[in-house]
């Protein structure tokens, strides 16, 4: 009795992994095309950036929230740079995970999505993060909740920003690529960047502490201003 219920929920603990999203996944195209499209997913949020493979130039970019059972998946979009009229639409999809292969047929088109995983999301503090306060003039001034906000959502080796406005959305800038933590120093390297393509390929580093689900920045920004943050999960 005792080997079958240590057998179930070995079973048990895979189905669930296998349908976990969290983590990076590239969409598939084909051979000739030049263009990129990264989706990040948290445990609940997800950001999708498309663009240039060869300069970074910036195309696209996307978030919300998401939900996934055993047969279906629904994103609910806050923002898409394209078009602020599909802000709050929801799209339904059929979906299969077999291993690092995501397949997403739209419920309505038909049409299928081939995705495959290049990044995991198991590290201490991978999700996704909304900016709560800033220092200024000596003092932490807190950014209110409201429908403009700042995300940062982090797998194990990839990053994307996503500002916008949920309510109408207004879509403010995205940028992206990949981080590293190296002696409590956070590292981005840039990958793309919606309000200026000369940040491609450059990287910024930002002292970095997390206590109690509080994760604390100080560093240069990409204007090259010095600034103190903090972020709160999301």
């Amino acid at each position: 009795m005792k080997a079958i219920l240590i057998l179930f929920l070995v079973l048990f603990s895979n189905l669930i992994f296998a349908q976990s999203l969290n983590g990076a996944w590239e969409k598939i195209t084909d051979s000739e095309s030049q263009q990129r499209t990264i989706k990040l997913y948290s445990d609940s949020y997800f950001t999708s950036s498309t663009i240039l493979k060869n300069s970074g130039e910036f195309i696209s970019a996307s978030g919300g929230t998401y939900f996934i059972n055993d047969y279906d998946y629904m994103e609910n979009l806050e923002i898409h740079s394209e078009s602020a009229a599909i802000t709050g639409n929801f799209f339904n999809h059929n979906y299969e995970i077999k291993g690092d292969s995501l397949n997403l047929k739209d419920i309505n088109s038909n049409t299928i999505e081939k995705w495959i995983r290049i990044d995991d999301a198991d590290n201490d503090n991978v999700t996704c993060w909304k900016i709560h306060q800033t220092f200024r003039d000596s003092n932490w001034i807190t950014i209110e909740d409201s429908p403009r906000k700042t995300l940062k959502l982090l797998t194990n080796n990839y990053y994307q920003v996503l500002a916008l406005n949920s309510r109408t959305g207004q879509f403010f800038g995205s940028s992206g690529g990949q981080w590293e933590l190296k002696n409590k120093k956070h590292f981005e390297f840039i990958h793309f960047f919606s309000k200026n393509q000369k940040m491609v390929g450059d990287t910024l580093s930002f002292e970095k502490e997390i206590k109690k689900n509080i994760w604390t920045h100080s560093g240069k920004s990409s204007k090259g201003d010095y600034i103190q943050e903090r972020w709160i999960r999301f």
